[in-house]
C-alpha cells in the first residue's frame, strides 16, 4: 500500500496535516462552487464558495478524522450520527431552513464517511495479513505462518506442520526445521518431534503433554533441554 492511502485511511492525520488538507479541501470545493455557477449563469462570489465548503466538507473531514481514531463500530456510528444532526441543526439556524430536511441533505455525506471508515477497516486487514506474512520464514517458506503451527513431526524426508487445521506435508528434515524455528520458541522433544515451548502444560517423568491433550514421550537428552 502507498503511504498516501496508509496516511489517509488508516493512520491518523497530524494536527499540521488535518489543515492543510482542509484548506485544500476547502480551496478546490470553492473553485468548483464558482465555476459551476458561472457555467450555470449565476455566478457567485469566491467567499460564498469557502462558506460552502467549510459547511459541507471540512466537518466531514474531522468527523472522519475523529472516527477513525475508534475502534468500536458502534461509536464510530455513533460519531457520524451526532455531526450529521449537528451540522443539520447549525444549517437549520444558519439557513432558516427546516431541521429535517436539512438532515436529509446531510444522509449522501453521511453515507460516503461510513463507507470510508468501511474501506479503512478493510485496509487495515489487508496491512495485517501482510505484516502476518512476513512472518515467513525468508530463506525456506514454509506453508503455514509460524504462528499458526503448534508442533511438529518428522515423515521421512517431510515434517507434518501441526496446527488448527489437517497437518501439512513440507519437505524438509525435522534438523533444519529445528533450526529454522528454534529462534520461536520451538524446542526438540523428541528426534522427531519439534513443539512450541508455551504450549508445554505439563512434564511428568518422561511424558510431555501439551494443552492441547496431546501427550508425546521424551529421552533424558531432550529432557533436560525442557527442565
Amino acid at each position: 500500500m502507498s503511504d498516501g492511502l496508509d496516511r489517509i485511511f488508516i493512520r491518523p492525520l497530524t494536527a499540521a496535516q488535518a489543515l492543510l488538507v482542509a484548506f485544500a479541501l476547502t480551496l478546490v470545493s470553492s473553485l468548483y462552487c464558482v465555476i459551476y455557477t458561472t457555467l450555470a449563469g449565476r455566478g457567485e462570489p469566491l467567499i460564498d464558495g469557502i462558506i460552502w465548503a467549510a459547511l459541507n466538507i471540512v466537518p466531514w473531514l474531522i468527523c472522519f478524522e475523529a472516527a477513525k481514531r475508534l475502534r468500536s463500530w458502534s461509536v464510530r456510528l455513533g460519531i457520524v450520527v451526532i455531526f450529521a444532526a449537528g451540522m443539520s441543526y447549525l444549517d437549520s439556524i444558519f439557513f432558516d431552513s427546516d431541521v429535517v430536511f436539512e438532515l436529509t441533505r446531510r444522509l449522501p455525506g453521511a453515507a460516503i464517511i461510513v463507507g470510508m471508515l468501511a474501506l479503512s477497516w478493510v485496509l487495515k486487514r489487508f496491512v495485517s495479513d501482510r505484516a502476518m506474512a512476513k512472518k515467513l520464514v525468508s530463506s525456506n517458506e514454509l506453508p503455514l505462518l509460524i504462528d499458526q503451527i503448534d508442533w511438529v513431526m518428522a515423515a521421512g524426508n517431510y515434517v507434518e506442520l501441526h496446527g488448527s487445521g489437517k497437518p501439512i506435508l513440507h519437505r524438509m528434515s525435522i534438523s533444519a526445521m529445528e533450526s529454522l524455528l528454534s529462534a520461536h520458541d520451538f524446542v526438540r522433544i523428541h528426534r522427531s518431534v519439534l513443539v512450541r515451548r508455551r504450549n508445554i502444560q505439563d512434564l511428568t517423568g518422561n511424558i510431555v503433554t501439551l494443552n492441547n491433550g496431546l501427550t508425546f514421550k521424551t529421552g533424558n537428552r531432550y529432557r533436560s533441554a525442557l527442565l
